[in-house]
């Protein structure tokens, strides 16, 4: 029985190339359906769940437990490596997180972006009333974040967050 089934540098390769391609996918699947997870921080559940769960599951022979070790420290590894690009370098954390995104702007909906961000405009509405918002001329600005949630700045200078409720 080996502790290793496959080349590590040929798992490595597979790891680098699986984390940048889910972080892709996840990245244009929108802030609405992350919640209030970052595209990285899903990876890291997704990867480091499927790295462990293998090795409960399969046989050694299948999975290796030595493999799934590197899968680990590698993904590990590259979220750190990630995160330390993303705090230095402002591009870099547009690429990896993405931006706020302005969906009011003084009382105003602004349309095409609730289309970018898929978010209907009941959905919006129905996120300001539960704030105790009643008209969207109310509010000079709301931005939806890079976490998900809505940040309200009302006309009177105060501050709300809004927490999203998902409907996958």
């Amino acid at each position: 029985m080996e502790f290793f089934v496959q080349s590590v540098p040929a798992q490595l390769i597979r790891i680098v190339l699986m984390y940048f391609f889910a972080l892709v996918v996840l990245r244009f699947a929108g802030k609405r359906r992350l919640a209030r997870l970052s595209p990285m921080d899903l990876i890291i559940i997704i990867a480091l769940g499927s790295a462990v769960g293998d090795v409960l599951i399969y046989p050694q022979d299948i999975v290796g437990i030595g493999n799934a070790m590197v899968a680990i420290a590698a993904v590990v590894g590259l979220q750190i490596i990630m995160s330390k690009l993303a705090e230095k370098n402002e591009r870099m954390a547009y690429i990896i997180e993405g931006k706020p995104t302005i969906l009011i702007r003084n009382g105003r909906i602004l349309r095409q972006n609730l289309d970018d961000e898929d978010i209907s405009e009941d959905d919006l509405k129905e996120m300001l009333r539960e704030q105790s918002i009643s008209s969207v001329s109310r509010v000079r600005g709301a931005y939806l974040e890079r976490s998900g949630d809505l940040s309200v700045l009302l006309r009177t200078g105060r501050r709300k967050k809004i927490k999203r409720k998902m409907r996958l």
